[in-house]
């Protein structure tokens, strides 16, 4: 197998504007994605998100603003690699296997042996290993 693309780590931070209900519980109330400033794109909300929007902004809903919420998020993206008989496989799970030949490779790419002879030495059989 040759590896087309190394695995990779890929971060972000979302901001959200918040508003609360007013005496409702932590976390009952509305988010609006924005910039690092709470500025809100509204081009781009459903029309029901964008009244919403309005509607909290013109005090028509009893909320409290409670500012931009931060996160940071990452997702890990597995390798990618090229089977022997062509066949590009997502390398991200213990067996990873070929939909077209049927070979089997581990995460990092290396080809494993015939499932036939899986558990061979500790009496497994290869379901047990899949």
């Amino acid at each position: 197998m040759k590896i087309i693309q190394e695995a990779y780590i890929e971060k972000g931070v979302d901001h959200v504007l918040c508003f609360q209900w007013r005496g409702g519980e932590t976390g009952s109330g509305f988010g609006f994605p924005c910039d690092a400033k709470g500025n809100v794109d509204t081009s781009e909300m459903n029309p029901d998100a964008l009244e919403n929007f309005r509607k909290c902004l013109c005090g028509e809903y009893d909320v409290v603003f409670e500012g931009i919420q931060t996160s940071e998020w990452s997702y890990r993206h597995p390798r990618i690699g090229r089977c022997d008989c062509g066949e590009e496989i997502t390398l991200d799970r213990f067996t990873n296997t070929c939909y077209e030949c049927g070979a089997d490779y581990n995460m990092s790419g290396q080809r494993l042996a015939p499932r036939e002879q899986w558990g061979e030495e500790t009496g497994e059989h290869w379901t047990d290993c899949y």
